[in-house]
C-alpha cells in the first residue's frame, strides 16, 4: 500500500543451483525503494559469478559504504544458495529475520539465524562475514520473510511475533506448494 524497500529474487544461474535473496531497506518511501532496486541489481552480479552467500553479503557492505554511506540508510539482507544435486543449503544473513526450514512429520522447524550485523553500519570485515550450511531433506520447505509479516497487530493490539508467524507457517505443510503464500498471507491478515 505504500512505497517500501523490500525485495526478493530467485535466480537459477544453472540447472543445479538456486539463489534466493531477500532485502529490507529500513524505512519507507522513495529512498528506501530506490536503494532496494539498486541492491537487487548489485546482487545479480554476485549470483551471475556464483559467489558464496557470505561473499555477496561482504560485497553489499562495501557497496553501500562506497555509494550510500552518507544517506543513513541501512538494510537487512539474506542470501541463500541451494545446491540441488547435493541438497545442501548455504546461507548468510545480515540482521534479517531468521528464515527457517519446515520439516515434515511435525518435526520442529530449523531456524537459520543471521550471522552478521545489519548492512550499512560499516562494521563488517570481509574476512569476518559468516555463513552456514545445512542439509536439506525430501519434503523440506524454506520460509524467507520480512518483518512486515510478523509485526502485524490483531484487534487487541497484540503482535503476531516470530513465534506466531512460525505457527502460521507450520499449518501449511499439508498444503499444495503453490497455495502456501496465499494461505500464509490470509492467515496473517
Amino acid at each position: 500500500e505504500e512505497v517500501g524497500g523490500d525485495y526478493c529474487q530467485i535466480r537459477f544461474p544453472d540447472r543445479t543451483t538456486c539463489y534466493i535473496t531477500m532485502c529490507d531497506v529500513m524505512g519507507h518511501g522513495m529512498a528506501s525503494a530506490l536503494l532496494a532496486t539498486r541492491i537487487s541489481s548489485e546482487v545479480r552480479y554476485g549470483i551471475m559469478y556464483r559467489r558464496e552467500p557470505c561473499e555477496i553479503v561482504a560485497s553489499l557492505e562495501r557497496f553501500t559504504q562506497d555509494y550510500f554511506g552518507h544517506t543513513g540508510l541501512f538494510l537487512t539482507f539474506v542470501a541463500v544458495k541451494i545446491d540441488l544435486d547435493c541438497m545442501e543449503l548455504t546461507y548468510s544473513g545480515a540482521g534479517h529475520p531468521s528464515p527457517f526450514v519446515l520439516r515434515p512429520q511435525g518435526r520442529e522447524p530449523l531456524e537459520l539465524p543471521a550471522q552478521n550485523p545489519v548492512i550499512g553500519l560499516g562494521i563488517t570485515d570481509d574476512g569476518a562475514v559468516g555463513q552456514d550450511s545445512v542439509a536439506l531433506e525430501a519434503g523440506d520447505r524454506l520460509f524467507l520473510f520480512t518483518d512486515g509479516l510478523f509485526e502485524v497487530l490483531d484487534a487487541k493490539e497484540r503482535q503476531l511475533g516470530v513465534r506466531g508467524f512460525t505457527d502460521v507457517a507450520k499449518t501449511t505443510m499439508g498444503r499444495n506448494l503453490f497455495e502456501v503464500a496465499d494461505d500464509v498471507l490470509q492467515r496473517v491478515l
